[in-house]
């Protein structure tokens, strides 16, 4: 290898790295919405130069959980409704079709690792551990869409990590508590997985989708709920209105 290649592979390293460690950061919550990115500080804690750390940046600029002038400081992107939406409104439309594919071609193992999510996830409640609740959670609406090939399984864990912000912030904020209103929502939602898997495992992919655009629209609606002041017109509402739910979006 010349050093040029070598030089170029450790530059693409140096990105990737900056790139995947503030993902996972603003997703979580670690970067709240709307904190400040001082490149230099981020440059000195990843022991990079700034040229890698503006290409990660570029990257999470394109994904639009970064905004501000590159060439000073950036921000972590506020919370957006209507973004928030918008990716709902693709989940709904989309996911039935993954579903539908997935279950044609689940198999015994497969099936198993859906209930065996929906248990740890039942785990992690009674525990009150939202990290390990997190992690299953994530595997268990991944598993269901995991057979609708690359393209889409690869859009669909997208969607899904760029609405974990949303679901801290507003859904899970209080989990610390057994009997938080956070916790309840949890359980309940526990119950729409259990409806979820359970059409899994009877291979009814009608029935299944059909369960998850539920979990959906109520994911939806308690957001709404707990932030909008006006109504506000929502791409979701006709989404819902196209899978056949039998409720209006609010």
């Amino acid at each position: 290898m010349t050093l040029e290649a070598a030089e170029t592979d450790h530059l693409e390293d140096s990105v990737e790295f900056a790139y995947r460690e503030l993902r996972s950061d603003i997703l979580s919550g670690a970067l709240p919405p709307g904190a400040i990115l001082s490149q230099v500080q981020l440059a000195a804690r990843f022991n990079i130069s700034r040229t890698p750390l503006r290409e990660a940046l570029r990257r999470l600029h394109a994904e639009n959980l970064v905004g501000g002038d590159f060439n000073r400081r950036m921000r972590v992107s506020e919370l957006n409704l209507d973004d928030f939406d918008q990716i709902y409104a693709i989940r709904i439309a989309l996911e039935p079709v993954a579903i539908g594919a997935t279950l044609a071609r689940s198999t015994e193992s497969s099936r198993a690792e859906l209930v065996s999510h929906v248990d740890a996830m039942d785990a992690a409640i009674a525990e009150l551990d939202i990290d390990k609740f997190r992690d299953e959670h994530r595997a268990f609406h991944l598993g269901l869409t995991a057979g609708s090939g690359n393209r889409i399984a690869r859009l669909l864990e997208d969607l899904w990590d760029n609405t974990e912000r949303y679901r801290l912030t507003y859904l899970h904020h209080d989990y610390h508590d057994p009997a938080s209103e956070s916790t309840q929502r949890l359980r309940v939602s526990q119950s729409e997985h259990r409806a979820i898997v359970d059409s899994a495992l009877a291979g009814d992919a009608a029935a299944c989708s059909a369960a998850l655009v539920h979990h959906l629209h109520r994911a939806l609606d308690i957001v709404y709920s707990e932030v909008a002041v006006t109504p506000r017109a929502r791409i979701s509402a006709e989404a819902l209105r196209l899978n056949g739910s039998d409720a209006t979006a609010r």
